[in-house]
């Protein structure tokens, strides 16, 4: 990936060439449409216009096109878009307010104080890093929609809590979009009473019948107006079951068998993953899939060193043109993700069928995200393992620099998950908790404190092609 596309952050932390936490570009990105995508003309307008306020909330249930209506409006408008595809990670309100700062400030320069206070180990999120970010974003001279996907992923208070600051922050002419399977965590009562919230739900997301008709000839099937207008009733205009539904068709299924599976319940949709998809396609494919859906992010030469397959990569470039339950993830063509219902449908077949093969493709996504420079990519893949030793080596190596850029919930996720499992010698890893003035004391530990360094773990590491890259401090070199 060039220059251009990562800029590379000067290093505030106590060892200057040590890690931090990975900055995932493609998070930055709306995801690429496919074609064939149908457009949702009627929300589109309505998220348009100028009367909407300043707030969207896209609240709907997996398979309901909330990314895909996000990106579709994001071609269409003129406003600047920053994005934030949110996952797991971001329940660390420092690595998502840090996100946030980066989509803002490829719009607009919201200033050095910002990331000041988000590399400051000292900083108070609420007192610092919250009235800082507000402050830049209601002061942004050109409109921009500020985009956070998958928003149901944040459970964490604090970062419920500076959204809730920012839905205040918004400028003239600019939106706050919050899209999830659940509602956002703000006050939604007091913005729909102020009209400062625009609520898209399923009913604005279900295709109508004439949306239904394009989706079917846009995968080349061709089914009368009354067998369209029988499968759009069953499935209640769900985009993911009219979709699976007109894969099956495609491969000769029946109409009434299909109207009842792809009817919105997850358990028919489950019997025909079972019983008819992962059945029909070859074995090569059905395992690249399952064991695939390990992975958060897919890239050719990931899968190849996931699967121990050469022609990994093919496969994904296979599949990438047949199948639109895959999600790009930059322009180039390369990383790809699964859609989230397909994702884990695929995971729970991994679990039912080889139960005991999932921690091993974990740990071999760890050994390439290492020796790919991606470290803290490869300690959740390790942790996701259940890796004790591979854990507790990265954590050692990780959790200094991680300390001086500010993540220490992060910090302590790891700590408490080794905790757990025995992996941590708490005597002489006291220095990492919280001590009676409320922050760690930022020195290193003692060698091994917490478990022998992984094998690897020193090795020299190459430069990667990939979508991370260290997120370090703003201030120069």
């Amino acid at each position: 990936m060039s220059g251009s596309e990562v800029r590379q952050r000067a290093v505030r932390p106590l060892r200057p060439d040590g890690p931090a936490f990975d900055l995932v570009v493609a998070k930055l990105r709306s995801p690429m449409l496919r074609p064939g995508t149908v457009w949702r003309s009627a929300a589109i307008d309505r998220l348009m216009r100028d009367d909407g306020g300043p707030v969207v909330s896209v609240v709907a249930p997996a398979g309901y096109g909330k990314t895909t209506l996000l990106s579709q409006w994001a071609e269409r408008d003129g406003r600047a878009f920053a994005w934030v595809s949110v996952d797991d990670a971001d329940n660390d309100p420092k690595i998502l307010l840090a996100y946030i700062a980066e989509a803002l400030d490829a719009i607009e320069p919201v200033g050095e104080r910002v990331f000041d206070a988000l590399a400051s180990p000292a900083s108070s999120v609420p007192g610092s890093v919250v009235p800082r970010l507000g402050s830049a974003f209601s002061a942004m001279s050109m409109p921009v929609v500020l985009v956070l996907d998958d928003v149901h992923l944040l459970q964490n208070t604090e970062g419920q809590a500076a959204l809730s600051v920012l839905a205040d922050h918004v400028p003239a002419g600019s939106r706050l979009v919050l899209a999830g399977r659940t509602a956002p965590p703000l006050r939604v009562a007091r913005l729909r009473a102020e009209g400062r919230i625009t609520e898209i739900g399923p009913g604005d997301l279900s295709l109508t019948c004439e949306e239904a008709t394009s989706l079917l000839r846009n995968v080349d099937l061709a089914l009368g107006a009354d067998e369209v207008a029988e499968l759009h009733r069953r499935t209640e205009g769900w985009p993911v079951g009219l979709y699976l539904a007109a894969l099956y068709l495609k491969e000769g299924g029946a109409l009434p068998r299909a109207a009842a599976w792809f009817g919105g319940q997850d358990r028919f949709i489950n019997d025909y993953m079972e019983s008819e998809f992962l059945a029909r396609i070859s074995p090569g494919q059905r395992l690249f899939l399952t064991r695939t859906a390990v992975l958060e992010r897919m890239y050719g030469p990931l899968c190849e060193a996931v699967l121990e397959q050469p022609g990994s990569a093919a496969t994904l470039a296979e599949l990438t043109r047949s199948n639109l339950l895959l999600v790009p993830l930059d322009r180039r063509g390369q990383w790809y993700r699964y859609h989230h219902l397909f994702r884990d449908m695929l995971l729970a077949q991994l679990e039912r069928h080889e139960p005991g093969l999932m921690p091993v493709l974990r740990g071999r996504a760890a050994r390439w995200c290492l020796q790919n420079d991606l470290t803290t990519a490869a300690l959740e893949y390790s942790m996701a393992a259940g890796d004790v030793e591979a854990v507790a080596g990265l954590a050692e190596r990780l959790w200094l620099p991680a300390y001086w850029l500010g993540p220490r919930t992060t910090i302590q996720r790891w700590l408490r998950w080794l905790e757990e499992r025995g992996g941590l010698d708490l005597p002489q890893a006291g220095h990492l908790f919280p001590q009676p003035g409320g922050r760690p004391v930022p020195r290193a530990g003692p060698p091994g404190f917490l478990t022998a360094r992984p094998r690897g773990a020193g090795q020299a590491r190459t430069s990667a092609d990939p979508i991370c890259r260290p997120c370090l401090s703003r201030r120069d070199c």
